[in-house]
Parts: structure tokens; C-alpha cells; sequence
């Protein structure tokens, strides 16, 4: 069994179904079109399991709109396609164990310094894409001629294992193993194999010939002087035993074949000894993926004048965000304004106010989708971070409303706590947005302290907010738990929002601010009225 060429996990893992893969891939050398089967395979990621649960937040951080928007390969003009749920799957299962973050960060540290090594990369990744285009739709042309559809492929994989050797073999991070493994099987007996029949069917014999060119351009006389067989190759037979074989297969067993019939059949023969190398190279196309859609991310940023770096893990510095911002808002109309945030302890409660459209809840968003890919080994949207290493995240921001629901919304909102301490271990982070905001404020208040009190027991870094701004206020004077901090909307002297999170708590919602701005004044309604034929006020 040939070593895998994992570039993503610290061991070596086949994330693909090899029995299914291989299956295909064989259907599809045949000549059997085998597009969607293996579309659908290598967009199922077998995971080391990690222990995360991807209902628990990927719903709520728009974790499949941010691979759809921001995570593309670009490269001098040109787009590529990518893997979204293969994509999707490894920033939904993070690894939590600092080696395999590293791991990863240190690819792609190696490829952001070097513009020569990416290319190197997006050159095998299209390579790699080459060759699984072949296997998913043979043209018209390849099923007219099976041969040659065949020997193409061989070629293309030839190709691939030599360039993995040649572009990798001087890396210092995890792409030294695409060198290391394609060294191993330029070792094997399967690549001999293949390059005995590649090197056969290119050239079986050498010519030297002399050309008499006449005054007119055209060749008048052609002497061949010498010829020599290429006799050191495996498949070579000379003219007398080719002549006896193909005597011995039609006088004794009755078969006659022409040469098309016994090339194709010598062609599925080698497929079948060097198909198990081939099947981890079809598993790399969406690990380059991963980081080169990484590298893309970042330049995205970079040309908006946004910053993104590779957080560190030091719980001794608690958790820290400079200039970040949400990374679902790449490519909108409006600029997307940084904050920074930090918790001076790793484990700590933040108690987040301000007013509506305040920016809370796409601050928490920020927080979630930062701790998820700064956890997978990629870049966070901000200047520098310092995160925690987690082994679950557990966010509630978006409620559906739907008709089949049993619950009205405090039920739904006890669920959800429920639901919380059900699934949440240590350490973990939770983002809660308007926590109890589903009943009046003296219950809500009872169940925001039960939840504050639980919260404590475990290890978690968590982020609530909340508009219960007098009870926020009695926290922050006669805090219930420890590790319990505050941030608060800042607010400009025209009582708007600028988008920047302070330590305190907010003195008030701006209710009436927000309604003047959007116009839901006595006044404006009642024009709205009488405009609509309603009866005027009196006097």
C-alpha cells in the first residue's frame, strides 16, 4: 500500500471511501461515464472526527455562504472552481490538538513566501484536476479510440507522481510529503510498470535515416541506415515471437485478436496494478484546495485594506482580536469596519449591549467564524488573534419561525439552553445573541443568571448579548461568577453606531434614536395616516 500524500492532517488519512472511489475511477477507465458518482464521493469527508457538531453553529455562521463568497482560487486573472462541501466538511471539523493547526499554518506560511512554490502548487492542483476531468467525462474522441483515452491517462499520472518529486522535494513544511511519497512510488514495481509501457508504446524502435532533399523541397530519397529496438523493455517482443504469440493465441485457444484488442487488454492490466497509487492523488485535489483557497482569502482581504494573519494559542494571553471583521461581508457595497476585541482570561464570560443595528450580532458572527478558521489552520480575519483551542462551539443567532413549531418562543428559548448544556463539554466555545429575550425581564433575568452560574462550571469562552441593560449594569457592580467581563456599542455624538466595541455597559438601547432614523415618529405615522385617508388629529 502506497504511503497517503495528506498535506491537511498531521497522520496520514484517507478521507475517501478507497473501496467506492476505486470502483468508479475503474468504471470510468472503461469508458463509462462516472462524473456524478465521484463528484459525490469526494464531496463526503470520512474525518478523523474531532468531536465537533456542525448543527450546533454552521447554520447560524453562514459557514457554507462564506466558503461560497470568499473561498475561491484566483491565480493571474484566471478562476478555478473548488470543492464547496469538501471545503465545508474540513472548516466545520477543526482539529484540536495545536500540532495539526500547526501543521497546517506552517504549509501555508511555506507557500505564502514563496509566489514560486505557489505556483508549484496550482500546477499540480491543475494537473490533478487534468486527470480527474479525464476520469469523470472521456470525450467522444477517447471512446472512439479507448487506447489512446487510456494511455493519456497514463501519461497524466506519470506526470503528476514526477512533478511531485521535482517541485517538492526542497519544502520544510508537510509538502515535503508530496515529494517523499512520489519518491516511493517512483520505487515501486506498479511505476515501472508504467513507464516500461509508456516508454513501449512511444518507442518501440529508434530509426536512422538519410533524406535526399530535391531542388524543389520535396524528399526524393529516404535510406534507413540503422534500426534498434527498444529490447531492454518488458513488453518487448521480437518480430519472431510476436508473430509465434499471436499464432499460438488463434491455432490453440482460438482467439483472434488484432493489436487494438490486445493493447487495451494490456492497458487494464497495468490500470489495475497502479490504480491503489492513484486513488490518494484524487484525494489531494481538495487538499491543495484548501490552502490555495486559503491564499486567495487573504488577498481578497488584502485589496479591500483589511488585514489577515495566522493566530497564535496562548492561553497565557487570554483571547485577543485586533481589527477584525466579518468575513461574510468581502465584496459588499460597503467597506467592512474592524473592531477589536479581548478577554484577559481564556475561560471568561462577555456580556455584550448596545442598541439594534449596533453591529452585536455581526460581532458575534465575527467571533464564531474567526475561532473556526483560525482553528482549521487558516487565516483570521484580523490584524493578529490569539484564540483558544476548543473542542466544540456552540452558537444561537438566527431563530426560524416555522408553522410545525410546538413551542412558543420561550420554549423554544429553554430549549435552546437545554440544548446547550446537552452538547457542550470543556473546553468550548458559546455565542449566545439576545439570550432570554423571549419572556418578560424579571423571569428572563432569573434564567440569564441560572445559565451565567452553569456557564461558570464549564471551560468556555463565551459571548452573550443581551438588551436587559438594567440588570447588565447589576451584574457588572455585584458580579454572580468570576471571569465576568462587559463590551458595550459605541455610540458617536449623533448617538450612532460606530461599529467599535468599549469595555462598560450600555446606558441605554437608543430606541428612540433608531426609530427617528428609520421614521417611526408620532408625527411621520400620522402623516402616514391621514395620507392613507385615516382621520386627522384633532385640533
Amino acid at each position: 500500500m502506497v504511503t497517503i500524500p495528506d498535506i491537511l492532517n498531521l497522520e496520514p488519512y484517507l478521507t475517501v471511501d478507497e473501496k467506492a472511489v476505486s470502483a468508479l475511477l475503474e468504471l470510468a477507465f472503461m469508458g463509462k461515464e462516472a462524473a456524478k458518482g465521484l463528484d459525490r464521493q469526494l464531496g463526503i469527508f470520512e474525518a478523523i472526527g474531532h468531536g465537533w457538531q456542525l448543527d450546533l453553529f454552521a447554520e447560524d455562521l453562514f459557514v457554507r455562504d462564506l466558503i461560497q463568497q470568499a473561498f475561491t482560487i484566483a491565480h493571474n486573472g484566471a478562476r478555478f472552481p473548488v470543492n464547496q462541501a469538501f471545503l465545508f466538511h474540513v472548516l466545520s471539523d477543526p482539529p484540536t490538538q495545536i500540532d495539526a493547526i500547526t501543521f497546517r499554518q506552517d504549509i501555508l506560511r511555506e507557500l505564502e513566501g514563496s509566489p514560486a512554490l505557489e505556483d508549484k502548487a496550482l500546477h499540480l492542483y491543475q494537473e490533478l484536476s487534468q486527470l480527474l476531468s479525464m476520469f469523470k467525462a472521456p470525450d467522444h474522441a477517447a471512446k472512439l479510440d479507448a487506447a489512446s483515452y487510456r494511455l493519456d491517462i497514463f501519461k497524466q499520472a506519470k506526470w503528476i507522481i514526477d512533478g511531485m518529486v521535482d517541485g517538492f522535494a526542497d519544502c520544510d513544511s508537510g509538502l515535503r510529503r508530496l515529494a517523499e511519497v512520489g519518491r516511493e512510488i517512483q520505487a515501486s514495481e506498479q511505476y515501472g510498470l508504467l513507464t516500461d509501457l509508456l516508454g513501449y508504446h512511444s518507442r518501440l524502435a529508434t530509426l536512422d535515416v538519410r533524406l535526399g532533399i530535391g531542388g524543389d523541397g520535396e524528399v526524393k530519397h529516404l535510406e534507413i541506415l540503422e534500426q534498434r529496438e527498444a529490447t531492454q523493455n518488458r513488453f518487448y517482443r521480437s518480430p519472431l515471437g510476436r508473430l509465434l504469440w499471436r499464432a499460438k493465441l488463434f491455432f490453440v485457444n482460438g482467439y483472434r485478436l488484432g493489436n487494438r484488442e490486445i493493447v487495451n487488454r494490456l492497458l487494464q492490466e497495468v490500470y489495475l496494478k497502479i490504480a491503489p497509487s492513484l486513488i490518494p492523488l484524487v484525494q489531494l485535489i481538495g487538499q491543495l484546495e484548501f490552502y490555495l483557497a486559503g491564499l486567495s482569502f487573504r488577498r481578497q482581504v488584502e485589496a479591500q485594506g483589511l488585514h489577515a494573519s495566522l493566530p497564535t494559542f496562548d492561553d497565557r494571553r487570554g483571547y485577543q482580536l485586533q481589527e477584525v471583521f466579518n468575513p461574510l461581508l468581502l465584496g459588499s457595497r460597503q467597506r467592512p469596519i474592524p473592531c477589536s476585541v479581548s478577554c484577559e482570561k481564556r475561560s471568561s464570560i462577555t456580556i455584550i449591549t448596545g442598541p439594534n443595528s449596533g453591529g452585536k450580532t455581526r460581532l458575534l458572527q465575527t467571533l464564531g467564524l474567526s475561532q473556526l478558521l483560525g482553528q482549521s489552520g487558516l487565516y483570521v480575519p484580523a490584524a493578529s488573534a490569539n484564540l483558544t483551542l476548543i473542542r466544540g462551539l456552540f452558537v444561537s443567532l438566527v431563530e426560524n419561525e416555522t408553522a410545525s413549531q410546538a413551542e412558543g418562543r420561550l420554549g423554544r428559548e429553554l430549549m435552546r439552553i437545554r440544548s446547550l448544556f446537552e452538547t457542550m463539554g470543556s473546553p468550548s466555545m458559546v455565542i449566545l445573541d439576545e439570550l432570554c429575550s423571549g419572556t418578560n425581564p424579571t423571569e428572563g433575568t432569573e434564567i440569564f443568571s441560572m445559565v451565567l452560574q452553569l456557564l461558570d462550571r464549564l471551560d468556555t469562552v463565551t459571548f452573550i448579548s443581551t438588551h436587559f441593560l438594567d440588570y447588565a449594569q447589576q451584574l457588572q457592580q455585584q458580579p454572580p461568577v468570576p471571569n465576568l467581563e462587559f463590551l458595550r456599542v459605541e455610540s458617536n455624538a449623533d448617538l450612532q453606531s460606530t461599529y467599535q466595541f468599549v469595555p462598560g455597559v450600555a446606558e441605554t438601547s437608543l430606541a428612540a434614536a433608531t426609530a427617528e432614523r428609520l421614521g417611526v415618529n408620532f408625527e411621520q405615522l400620522s402623516a402616514l395616516i391621514e395620507s392613507n385617508g385615516g382621520r386627522p388629529l384633532d385640533g
